[in-house]
């Protein structure tokens, strides 16, 4: 059976039995050869614009709503506007795709019950909810929260999910999978053993960058800066504590406001090498800023404990 593809730009899909999203799209032709109407089913999945590809791995959900409306563009021609809610069915797989009339249909969709599947395929659901960030504690090696927190689609309310990773990783590895699984559940829409590895390796490495660019150029501002967000971190912390105090003491100067700021920025550079011990050496003072400022691990994990750390989060954050 062929059902036609709509994909996510915005990552927010409809959550696997009965939850609802709204989504839209400028119709124009694609109104037209829109092979779908009220009640009839759809496949929703994200689309990944660095790869520009569409992720296999989706919601198959029934049209509920179907609104066309014109915007109105003063100085030019009404825009046509297609608003279509969604009722989100299960997880499911596409196998191949094609064009028809303008369209894209998949076929050989292969529903995906995560929860039946948990045991050999533990994974984290992003359908129905829309993560907005985490925060990990570091109490002890026995005791390492990790919490994910959002809202939920349907009516805003907030909503999070937390386990405790003690026994599978360190304080600083734990931090990287927080930030992982963030970046992930936006990216994709799920979690998944192999997108917590993809994850956890470009953004220690957008981390790293960070670093080693805001030495290089002495940008305190871009430290911890990444796809996922802004790092909470001992040294972006300070980074930011610093600056406050050096632009309030370059403010009672008589300099002009930009030599006043780049002076800052040099300033906040030399204090934060200075007091949390870093070397300036290129190079190295970008892993040492990762691992000793900043509390991160760039390790990779092996498949078989990304599974374990997922299998301690639950499936979806209602449950």
């Amino acid at each position: 059976m062929s059902i036609f593809l709509i994909p996510v730009m915005n990552g927010i899909l409809p959550r696997p039995g009965g939850g609802r999203a709204l989504g839209g799209f400028l119709a124009g032709a694609a109104e037209q050869a829109l092979p779908a109407e009220m009640g009839e089913q759809v496949f929703v999945c994200p689309f990944i614009p660095v790869s520009g590809s569409l992720y296999r791995i989706g919601v198959l959900a029934k049209i509920v709503d179907m609104r066309r409306q014109l915007i109105e563009m003063p100085g030019n021609d009404p825009i046509s506007f297609l608003t279509i809610v969604l009722e989100g069915n299960t997880h499911a797989r596409w196998d191949a795709m094609r064009a028809a009339q303008g369209a894209v249909m998949v076929d050989g969709l292969e529903r995906m019950d995560f929860r039946q599947r948990r045991g050999e395929y533990p994974v984290v659901s992003g359908a129905g909810w829309i993560p907005q960030g985490g925060f990990t504690e570091f109490r002890s090696l026995d005791d390492i929260p990790v919490t994910l927190y959002g809202h939920d689609v349907e009516d805003n309310s907030a909503v999070s999910m937390t386990a405790n990773l003690r026994g599978l990783v360190g304080m600083e590895a734990a931090h990287t999978v927080e930030h992982a699984m963030l970046r992930s559940l936006r990216t994709y829409g799920l979690c998944s053993a192999r997108t917590l590895q993809e994850a956890m390796r470009d953004e220690t490495q957008e981390l790293t960058w960070s670093v080693e660019k805001s030495m290089q150029y002495a940008l305190p501002e871009i430290l911890g800066n990444t796809q996922a967000g802004a790092c909470g971190n001992p040294m972006t912390n300070m980074a930011h504590f610093y600056m406050f105090q050096e632009m309030t003491e370059q403010s009672r100067g008589e300099r002009n406001w930009q030599d006043a700021w780049n002076q800052a920025r040099r300033t906040v550079m030399s204090r934060l090498t200075s007091d949390l011990g870093l070397t300036t050496e290129p190079g190295v003072r970008a892993l040492q800023g990762l691992k000793k400022g900043m509390r991160h691990d760039d390790s990779p994990l092996s498949m078989d404990l990304c599974k374990r750390i997922l299998a301690r989060f639950p499936l979806e954050p209602w449950r």
